[in-house]
């Protein structure tokens, strides 16, 4: 031993399955200690250490490298320890050959996205400078005339990643390039098409982002950014596709955090007779935004957010009574969500004044409201029959109404956009797709569950990419390399994708008047164990609401809120034995699988095959 490791030799210590970066502290009868750069320390006896165990640490390795996959000793320890190392110095992208992991800096760095820092990377090859987001943008762009395929970018991580602000960075850098392939006389007029899908992001956010545990602007949606590029090489249109908004964060949030930013920020913004007119006051007085403890976050300026969207929203070309019409329902939603219940042979409404303001902003009758949140109408043989609600089925039409106005009003919110960005589709394109971030909270709900489906689907497709294709290329050239061992994730996936599988139970539930969440819970448990909390799954799985709260929406007289239920589905004539399959309005789930399935299989709003190039943003 003293002939290979002497002390303060450099090694990898092998402990428990993984590798840990360590120093010889001593080697002395016949007794070696090793430390950890982690700080823990580990005695053995000399005799009974070998090869597997301790292997002495390449120097490159112990400097750090820009591109991992030229690390002499591979496996986790040597990854992890890289990142380490490169973090420190403030170098928080790594090579992975195409793929770049990220490490997020939760600080500014110095300019690290600077315009002369995007002109740099625009001019020089993948591997040329430093890894660099701005370098894999560059190279799907390049990607477009080298191989006439059409790019996409995968921005893959868990919450808190960063994969937002990737994603408007890379949208910033493909701006600034396209500008570039103009003349100058062409430049003024295609920018204002690049500005406004720039400009789209702060909208989006307000509306589809919140504060969580995990950081403070987590995005509550999936969104595919379209960019469509003419020969010429500029941007000349866009179009964003958006996946399961986090309905439930609207009525409800987890401790610690946050509605979305754009009820904090209109509460922040407005001026005082708006305030006024929408009987606006603190988000403390506003049981859709105080359940939860955390009305503010001091490192979100919500006053400037507002700020923000309302000049995004008019360079969108928003009207000023568009603006308006969103700003009023907020506020209509967040003063139905005072409205209170007391039990009076049936639920009664306890406090009048929410219900008369959110009437009010809402353009409904209040008889009529009230009628529609504390009892239930059905029509039994040509004849309309009312029953009473209990207090919390009250509180169940409440919420459901709240979700159901901020949902529509998001879809609409994207397709105003989607109508600003538009543009020929006459070459090619890049996709940037922003899925969410793998969660594992204490209580893990239908949104978690769908979520982490995507990501896993994600991951199988990373696999495939980075192991399975690139073995393959490997023996297709006569290299030797030694099989690496890699976990496949399909079995996972076979749980939930497969027959019989989750999905497919959810689904079939749904379609069944009479399930409940019970019978969910025993068929899950009869074909497997799962650890997500039932409660609400078929309800939000079925996306529906009551027939009577949809009519009361439709007689609004305000042609806004008309105009965003109009072309809404009925339960009676959907989701029921009688229905074939065929009739049957697709659930939450099943859209939601088969956008993922599409994406997997790289056709999603594409013309042609898609040529990759992946940034995996990691913590």
């Amino acid at each position: 031993m003293d002939s290979f490791f002497p002390e303060g030799t450099r090694v990898w210590l092998r402990e428990n399955g993984q590798h840990f970066p360590s120093t010889v502290n001593s080697c002395a009868e016949g007794v070696v200690v090793f430390q950890t750069d982690y700080g823990q320390v580990f005695t053995y006896k000399q005799s009974t250490i070998t090869h597997q165990k301790v292997t002495a640490m390449h120097p490159m390795n112990e400097e750090g490298v820009d591109d991992m996959a030229s690390l002499n000793e591979l496996h986790g320890g040597s990854i992890m320890y890289n990142l380490y190392q490169r973090y420190k110095r403030n170098q928080i992208y790594t090579y992975i050959g195409s793929i770049i992991a990220s490490v997020n800096p939760y600080q500014s760095i110095a300019g690290l996205y600077e315009r002369a820092t995007m002109e740099q990377y625009s001019r020089c090859h993948l591997g040329e400078l430093p890894p660099h987001i701005f370098a894999i943008a560059n190279e799907c762009y390049r990607c477009l005339w080298k191989r006439h395929d059409n790019q996409c970018v995968l921005i893959s991580g868990e919450s808190g990643a960063g994969k937002t602000e990737s994603t408007k960075l890379i949208l910033k850098f493909l701006s600034v390039i396209s500008q570039h392939s103009l003349d100058l006389s062409l430049q003024e007029k295609t920018s204002c098409v690049e500005q406004a899908i720039l400009q789209s992001s702060p909208i989006m956010e307000a509306f589809g982002n919140a504060k969580t545990v995990y950081n403070n602007n987590s995005s509550r949606f999936g969104k595919f950014i379209q960019l469509s590029i003419c020969q010429k090489g500029n941007i000349q249109g866009g179009r964003i596709v958006d996946y399961l908004l986090e309905k439930n964060r609207v009525v409800r949030q987890n401790p610690g955090e946050r509605n979305y930013h754009i009820f904090y920020a209109l509460l922040a913004g407005l001026g005082q007779g708006e305030r006024e007119e929408f009987y606006l006051s603190l988000p403390e007085n506003y049981h859709y935004l105080n359940q939860s403890g955390c009305t503010e976050d001091k490192t979100i300026s919500d006053q400037e957010s507002f700020t923000q969207v309302i000049t995004a929203m008019e360079v969108m070309q928003f009207s000023k009574e568009e603006v308006r019409e969103v700003l009023r329902l907020l506020a209509g939603i967040l003063h139905l969500g005072n409205i209170e219940f007391i039990t009076a042979g049936g639920a009664q409404v306890s406090f009048k004044t929410a219900l008369g303001r959110s009437a009010e902003l809402l353009g409904l009758d209040p008889t009529q409201l009230t009628d529609a949140l504390t009892q239930r109408s059905m029509f039994l043989r040509g004849e309309e029959i009312l029953t009473p609600l209990s207090v919390q089925q009250a509180i169940d039409s409440r919420d459901s109404l709240a979700m159901a106005l901020y949902a529509r009003c998001f879809e609409w919110i994207i397709k105003k956009i989607n109508s600003r960005i538009k543009g020929k589709e006459d070459f090619k394109s890049i996709g940037i797709l922003d899925i969410f971030g793998f969660e594992n909270f204490e209580v893990n709900h239908f949104e978690q569950f769908n979520i982490n489906y995507a990501n896993e689907k994600l991951q199988e497709y990373f696999n495939k990419h980075i192991f399975s294709l690139e073995q393959l290329e490997y023996s297709r050239e006569g290299l030797l390399w030694e099989d690496i061992d890699w976990i496949d994730n399909g079995e996972c996936l076979d749980l939930i994708e497969k027959k019989l599988g989750l999905l497919a139970l959810i689904n079939e539930e749904s379609h069944f008047p009479q399930a409940t969440d019970s019978t969910l819970l025993e068929k899950l448990h009869n074909q497997h164990a799962v650890q997500y909390d039932v409660r609400g799954i078929l309800e939000k799985n079925r996306d529906t609401f009551r027939d009577d709260l949809l009519n009361l929406l439709r007689e609004s007289r305000f042609d806004f809120i008309y105009d965003l239920f109009e072309h809404v589905s009925s339960r009676n004539n959907q989701d029921t034995l009688k229905c074939g399959s065929k009739h049957r309005r697709p659930t939450v789930s099943s859209q939601f699988k088969c956008a993922v399935q599409a994406f997997h299989r790289e056709d999603v709003a594409m013309p042609g095959p898609i040529d990759e190039s992946l940034f995996c943003a990691s913590r």
